[in-house]
């Protein structure tokens, strides 16, 4: 018996003794690099700066207007846009699979997401207009130009039962103010499609003329598969052969009803005592088949004052028909969408400025555990009482910290180390004059509050005075 234990000790030994070695296994890293997708694009710190100024002025004019703020879902049913206007943009949209065969798509527009609500919540019951603002994003599977992307921003500006021509009126107004209180100059481009029967008569007389031997073959691609689907949106065409084209076709305006003359008429009238400039436009008829009457962009105008029109920064118009395309009760519809990216880098290339450093800003600082719960309870007090307050609790280095003080230009550090929780005070340090004080915890809001100039802000003024 004793034998066989001496055979397992040494095998036992044996395997003690003799210990793999440790082989490092290669880390296999992926040789892919993923980059953004086609006709996407990311939004740096300062694009957004630009980005928040615009969208910020937006929801100021709205206010001002009387225009009431409304969020649509980014999904939606995708034959509430098959059905309402994009017949011949099908291919535009990104469509979806949801649960029980639910068929959604990304939204491409807002407006009939807004048009959507409008009926569903009955407002179109309710005698009064509605005016609405709705900023979002929207995606568009759409053939890229300079300048464009398949996701951007829209603001989109809506009023609803509302007829007569001062709603153009105030639509183009509101958009005017918007991109020349940022600094972009523009120049309105305006038309009038008539109304249905107008628009009827003269798509019959368009469609004539391209179809007449030698012109079909100039068009673009794009406009050779709108010839049978949206025959007026080949005058929205930008391609060079088709512009020039269209300066040979029929104009719209000699094809309009009495009714849709003296419409036009009075919507030109209130720009004009608006000291609003505008250019009458006839080959303007926007892409979308839902428009009659009014229809309108907003061209960038360049330093050399050469209306840009194929960067559209904005476009509209009347949509009297869509509400009841859409299953609602006839309401008469203008509205109008804006491009807030567009938007930012124009302001960025006409050198808007940027608000500067914030003024007044206190840093806190810390060094070692203990000093930094204490810092962490301060900053929060502070940031209550209505100071400016910045900090840089994961980093441990005062230095680093101090560095970070400068460069967000704080006008005063606070700085607390252990000494100081002990005795339960805080150094206090003019960046300045780097001249510097001790000064009791209990009493740093009071003596901030003396160092610091809050008289522009006297909600946060009493605040102050409240807690000392």
């Amino acid at each position: 018996m004793q034998k066989p234990k001496e055979k397992v000790k040494s095998a036992n030994s044996h395997q003690s003794a003799a210990k793999p070695e440790l082989v490092k296994v290669p880390v296999r890293r992926s040789q892919k690099s993923y980059s953004r997708m086609l006709g996407m694009k990311d939004c740096s710190i300062a694009d957004s700066q630009y980005f928040d100024i615009a969208r910020r002025k937006a929801e100021e004019l709205c206010a001002c207007y009387g225009f009431d703020h409304l969020e649509t879902p980014i999904l939606e049913n995708i034959d509430l846009y098959k059905k309402s206007a994009r017949k011949a943009n099908d291919k535009e949209i990104y469509p979806l699979m949801g649960e029980k065969n639910e068929r959604m798509c990304l939204r491409p527009e807002l407006t009939q997401g807004i048009v959507r609500h409008y009926i569903e919540q009955k407002l179109d019951e309710i005698e009064a207009p509605h005016r609405v603002f709705s900023i979002g994003q929207v995606f568009r599977n759409e053939k890229l130009q300079s300048g464009s992307s398949r996701q951007f921003t829209q603001f989109e500006i809506e009023i609803l039962k509302d007829r007569k021509p001062i709603a153009e009126a105030m639509v183009i107004s509101l958009a005017y103010h918007f991109f020349k209180d940022l600094g972009i100059d523009i120049l309105v481009q305006i038309n009038s499609l008539g109304g249905n029967d107008c628009r009827k008569e003269y798509g019959h007389k368009l469609a004539n003329f391209y179809r007449e031997r030698g012109r079909r073959s100039k068009v673009c691609h794009h406009c050779k598969q709108n010839l049978l689907k949206n025959i007026l949106s080949l005058l929205d065409c930008k391609e060079e052969s088709c512009v020039k084209l269209r300066e040979e076709a029929p104009q719209i305006a000699d094809f309009w009803s009495e009714e849709s003359r003296d419409h036009f008429k009075k919507v030109c009238e209130y720009l004009d005592e608006l000291d609003i400039p505008y250019n009458f436009n006839p080959f303007l008829v926007r892409g979308l088949n839902y428009y009659n009457d009014t229809v309108f962009e907003f061209w960038p105008v360049s330093e050399s004052g050469v209306a840009q029109g194929k960067y559209s920064l904005a476009g509209g118009g009347r949509c009297d028909y869509l509400v009841e395309n859409m299953g609602g009760k006839p309401s008469s519809a203008v509205g109008l969408a804006i491009g807030l990216e567009r938007t930012a880098t124009k302001m960025r290339d006409r050198h808007y400025p940027l608000p500067g450093a914030e003024d007044n800003l206190v840093f806190i600082a810390q060094l070692s555990d203990s000093a930094k719960l204490k810092s962490l309870q301060l900053f929060d007090e502070l940031r209550q009482a209505g100071f400016k307050i910045r900090q840089s609790f994961s980093t441990d280095s005062l230095k680093a910290q101090m560095e970070e003080a400068v460069r967000s230009k704080a006008k005063i550090s606070l700085i607390m180390g252990k000494k100081e929780v002990m005795d339960e005070t805080i150094l206090m340090r003019d960046m300045d004059s780097t001249v510097q004080e001790i000064v009791p915890i209990k009493k740093i809001r009071e003596k901030l509050a003396k160092k610091i100039d809050l008289s522009n802000n006297e909600s946060k003024l009493i605040t102050i005075i409240k807690h000392i």
